[in-house]
């Protein structure tokens, strides 16, 4: 039985280290195309909103399609005015930006909120809270590029990478260690999570 318990979890290790992974490299390259010029924050909302609308989708396809189905029926309301909210136009000046990301991260909230109180120990829902994570770090930088007209990449920033960098090389080792000693569920793994995109936050703040 322990076996199993390893085939079944080890995937969903996997997972969390990889988006953690894809997180840090996904926020160190908006950075750097802001820095250089090579892209624009209007086209980059876009495109994230884009990105971030399937993710919610998928969730919503895969709780209705679950035995979570009748659970979800008061959740729906809620997947709804985030996707219409993430449907918006283009946001073309930083006011437009504003009003937008504000709207988007109030219905993110109320749907965050329900789902991690009815669904905790769906691991659907936990990894989908590592996208909200991403989401709302490249969210932060956008609005960095909207405000700063001169987005520069500081040795900082480098630094504060590199910190992040070694604490998502830290939890990959400890996911292996705690691997079949009974410490395989994302709860198991939380607080070294969210230690992970603190790191990541902060080398935001260093911008």
């Amino acid at each position: 039985m322990k076996a199993e318990t390893k085939t079944q979890e080890k995937p969903m290790l996997e997972k969390i280290a990889g988006k953690l992974t894809k997180a840090q490299q996904e926020l160190d390259e908006l950075a750097v195309q802001f820095s250089l010029g090579k892209a624009e924050a209007k086209d980059k909302f876009e495109e994230i909103k884009k990105e971030f609308r399937t993710q919610v989708a998928k969730l919503k396809h895969t709780l209705t399609a679950t035995m979570f189905k009748e659970m979800v029926s008061v959740s729906k309301a809620k997947f709804e005015e985030l996707e219409l909210q993430l449907a918006l136009g283009k946001a073309d000046t930083a006011e437009v930006f504003g009003e937008q990301s504000k709207k988007i991260l109030q219905s993110l909230q109320a749907l965050e909120n329900e789902i991690k109180r009815k669904f905790k120990q769906s691991n659907e829902v936990n990894s989908f809270s590592q996208e909200i994570e991403s989401f709302k770090l490249k969210v932060e930088i956008l609005r960095l590029k909207f405000v700063l007209k001169k987005f520069e990449v500081r040795d900082a920033f480098k630094e504060k990478m590199n910190d992040a960098s070694r604490v998502i090389d830290n939890f990959k080792i400890s996911a292996k260690e705690k691997l079949g000693s009974g410490k395989e569920k994302y709860d198991d793994f939380e607080d070294e999570v969210q230690l992970a995109y603190k790191h990541l936050r902060k080398a935001l703040e260093s911008l």
